[in-house]
């Protein structure tokens, strides 16, 4: 199983984005980056383990509810452990634990440093989120 570990803020909103009005999680997901989103899992064959601030403090059930409310589409399977440290050791912890190797995984974040998982990771500016240049580089990790 394919395993896309998640950030959303930066990802799946933009810098600057405000929904019209706030029903939850899911107002604060671009529809378009959604799309995006859906688009490359269906694509690689992927499920979603979310590693957003996002997790905290949340249960898995509601953020299924609410990225699904946004549109996406997509099997949310788990969250990352909550560990102290940079979110790749959270990722690594999860990889661990579920028996994922490198292959098997890829990372979107807004996030400068992806550690010992960097060949994995592709990196979206803020400004820009999920890209199309983006949604390339997720899809050619896996030759797709």
């Amino acid at each position: 199983m394919r395993v896309l570990f998640l950030d959303i803020d930066g990802v799946l909103n933009r810098t600057g984005y405000h929904p019209g009005e706030s029903f939850g999680l899911r107002s604060w997901i671009e529809p378009e980056l959604a799309l995006r989103l859906c688009e490359v899992l269906r694509v690689i064959k992927a499920e979603i383990v979310v590693s957003s601030d996002w997790r905290r403090g949340r249960e898995l059930g509601l953020l299924r509810s609410e990225l699904l409310a946004a549109g996406i589409d997509a099997a949310v399977i788990d969250v990352t452990p909550e560990i102290h440290g940079p979110r790749w050791r959270e990722i690594e912890a999860w990889m661990n634990e579920h028996d994922r190797s490198l292959e098997q995984i890829a990372i979107i974040d807004d996030f400068h440093d992806m550690g010992s998982l960097a060949s994995r990771f592709v990196r979206v500016s803020p400004l820009n989120g999920l890209d199309q240049d983006a949604a390339r580089a997720l899809m050619a990790l896996f030759d797709a």
